[in-house]
């Protein structure tokens, strides 16, 4: 008995070095601000405590674009896209509740309805009436959730390897996913977060793991690690995602374009293939060499695609408002 339980003592005392020694804290959340704040960054009151972080970037004349990321992302993914758009159109992207330089939501509500009307504060903080909404993953979904519940807000939207298809398929979670489900994830995940862990979830949001940068996997790493965001992250986890809506999806009456990475493995193609069988007139758009990141890993045709259907788009505008005017 005296040996069970010196090796009981034994054990506890290795898991608590251990712990310790693994134990990655909370960043501090003004060096997060400083570093990952630039000249467009802005806050606006979320109105349950807190504040949102966005961005108000681009043409200021030109059509208005609004970015949603995807879950456990930040709006920098789209840095890309805004180098590459900004010239035509303005853009404006936020960290949702839970994410990048935003933070925990006070009432923990991460429902589809809690981030499209956090969206809605950035548009009317920016006096936005009306934008394309365009987004990824988890964002994708808040899009096209948007499109149902607040379509006079919504020009058109863009999906990018979306998330909220009913297709009955099975699809396995990226690492950092399967560990947020996992009983013993949700205790280690918010003290204990390993940059490999970081590294090697995007490592499968990838088809070509290789074009990861140190700075970008540091990124998500310090992000992730924002006072509240990780405790957020499984907090979102509980929040039902309401896979009735899915029924409502063929009623959406704006302009509707999907864009899928080929190789994605979190949400397959063929995802994007019941999106574009069940919204009428929705066009998708494959790419070979990207994964489920597209905007990331491959931005230059992604911008293209997206800057020549809202120009077709804005182009038949202008000719009905010039044929209005004329008649």
């Amino acid at each position: 008995m005296k040996f069970l339980l010196r090796l009981i003592l034994l054990l506890a005392v290795l898991l608590g070095a251990l712990f310790f020694f693994f134990r990655t804290p909370d960043t501090d959340r003004a060096e997060m601000i400083a570093k990952y704040t630039n000249e467009n960054s802005q806050f606006v009151a979320d109105g349950v405590g807190g504040e949102i972080h966005f961005r108000d970037e681009g043409n200021k004349a030109g059509p208005a674009i609004l970015l949603i990321h995807g879950s456990s992302s930040l709006l920098q993914t789209w840095e890309p896209l805004v180098d590459l758009l900004g010239d035509r159109y303005r853009i404006i992207s936020l960290d949702l509740q839970g994410h990048g330089l935003t933070g925990p939501r006070a009432d923990n509500d991460y429902s589809a309805n809690a981030f499209i009307s956090s969206a809605l504060k950035v548009l009317d903080e920016t006096g936005v009436e009306k934008a394309y909404w365009i987004g990824n993953s988890m964002g994708g979904w808040v899009s096209w959730r948007a499109g149902l519940a607040v379509p006079d807000r919504v020009t058109g939207v863009v999906l990018i390897d979306a998330s909220g298809a009913q297709t009955g398929e099975e699809i396995k979670p990226y690492l950092g996913a399967r560990l947020a489900q996992s009983t013993i994830g949700k205790w280690l995940l918010p003290k204990i977060t390993p940059k490999f862990l970081v590294r090697s979830s995007l490592e499968e949001n990838f088809a070509q793991p290789e074009r990861l940068t140190d700075e970008l996997v540091t990124r998500y790493w310090e992000l992730l690690r924002f006072p509240g965001n990780r405790t957020a992250t499984l907090e979102r986890g509980k929040t039902p995602r309401e896979p009735e809506k899915w029924d409502d999806i063929g009623s959406l009456k704006m302009p509707v374009l999907l864009l899928w990475g080929k190789q994605d493995k979190v949400i397959p193609l063929s995802h994007g293939q019941a999106f574009e069988a069940a919204i009428p007139g929705a066009n998708l758009i494959v790419y070979e060499d990207a994964g489920h990141l597209p905007m990331e890993e491959t931005p230059e045709p992604v911008a293209r695609d997206i800057g020549n259907w809202i120009g077709e788009l804005e182009a038949v505008r202008d000719q009905q408002t010039e044929s209005d005017v004329a008649n």
